[in-house]
C-alpha cells in the first residue's frame, strides 16, 4: 500500500473514531446526568434501556411481536417503492427527455409529506398491513427516484466525454458511476420510510414498534416506551450497516475487478 493510500487510511480511521466518540460522550452524558439527578425522573439511563431491550426480546419476548410487524411493513413497503424508482430512475437518467417530460410531475408529488396523506391511504387502501405497505412504498419512492437519476445522468456525462479528470483512473471507477448515489437514495429512503412507517403505527395500528410507545406512554410507563424507542433506532441503525455494507463490497469488487484493469486502456494510464 502507497503512504498516500495509508495516510488516507489513518484519516478516514482518526475521522471514525471521532465520531463513535461523540456518540459514546453522549451516552455517558445522558448516564451521567440522571444517575447524579440532573435530569427528570421519568429519563431512564441506557444502560438500563440496553438491559431491558435484551429481557423484551429474548427473556419475556414483549417486543418480538412488535418488532416483526415493523420489519414486515417495512420491508415490504421499500421493495414495493424503490423497485419502480430504480427503474424509473435509470430510465429517466439516461433520457433527456423522460427527465424533463416526467421529472416535474414525480417532483411535485415527491414535496407532499406522505403522514399528511394518511386518511386517504386508509380510505384506499384500509388499515391492515397492506396500507402500511402502500404508505412506506411512496414515502421511499421519490429520494430513490430522484438520487438513482442524479447519479446515472452525472456518471452519464462524466463518462461519454471527453475529460482530463479520468486520466489516471480505472475505467468505471465505482465513485464516478452512479453507484453512490443510488445507495445514498436507499439509504435515505429507508429512514423515511422508517419514519413514515412509526407515523402510520401511530394512528392506524394495533401493533409495531411505535404503537408500543404509544400504549406505554399512556400509562406512564417511560422504561418500555423508551425501549420501544431504543428499538426503532437500532433497527434503522441495522438497515444502515447492510447498505452500507453492500456498497463496500460492491465497490471492492468494481474498483478492484480485474477485468478492469485488464481492459484499462492507454488513455486512462497516468
Amino acid at each position: 500500500m502507497h503512504s498516500g493510500q495509508m495516510k488516507r487510511l489513518n484519516n478516514d480511521v482518526r475521522w471514525a473514531a471521532f465520531g463513535i466518540g461523540l456518540v459514546i460522550l453522549w451516552l455517558l452524558l445522558w448516564e451521567w446526568s440522571i444517575r447524579l439527578g440532573l435530569s427528570r425522573q421519568f429519563f431512564v439511563p441506557p444502560t438500563e434501556l440496553i438491559v431491558l431491550l435484551y429481557q423484551s426480546l429474548f427473556v419475556s419476548g414483549q417486543l418480538r411481536s412488535h418488532i416483526g410487524a415493523t420489519v414486515t411493513r417495512l420491508m415490504g413497503g421499500f421493495i414495493i417503492g424503490a423497485v419502480p424508482a430504480l427503474y424509473l430512475g435509470f430510465i429517466m437518467g439516461r433520457n433527456k427527455r423522460a427527465w424533463l417530460r416526467y421529472g416535474p410531475f414525480f417532483t411535485v408529488l415527491g414535496l407532499i409529506p406522505m403522514l399528511s396523506a394518511l386518511p386517504g391511504f386508509i380510505i384506499w387502501f384500509g388499515v391492515r398491513d397492506f396500507g402500511k405497505w402502500a404508505i412506506v412504498s411512496a414515502a421511499v419512492f421519490y429520494p430513490i427516484l430522484y438520487c438513482t437519476t442524479k447519479g446515472v445522468r452525472i456518471s452519464q456525462r462524466f463518462w461519454d466525454e471527453d475529460s482530463s479528470i479520468r486520466v489516471g483512473m480505472k475505467p468505471r471507477d465505482w465513485a464516478y458511476t452512479a453507484g453512490p448515489w443510488i445507495f445514498t437514495g436507499l439509504k435515505l429512503g429507508s429512514i423515511i420510510g422508517v419514519a413514515t412507517l412509526l407515523g402510520a403505527e401511530m394512528y392506524a395500528s394495533t401493533s409495531g414498534l411505535q404503537f408500543e410507545v404509544l400504549v406505554a406512554g399512556a400509562s406512564f410507563e417511560m422504561a418500555r416506551a423508551y425501549t420501544a424507542m431504543f428499538a426503532a433506532a437500532f433497527l434503522v441503525y441495522a438497515i444502515w450497516l447492510c447498505l452500507t455494507a453492500i456498497e463496500f463490497a460492491l465497490a471492492r469488487r468494481h474498483t478492484g475487478s480485474p477485468s478492469a484493469s485488464a481492459n484499462e486502456t492507454p488513455a486512462h494510464k497516468v
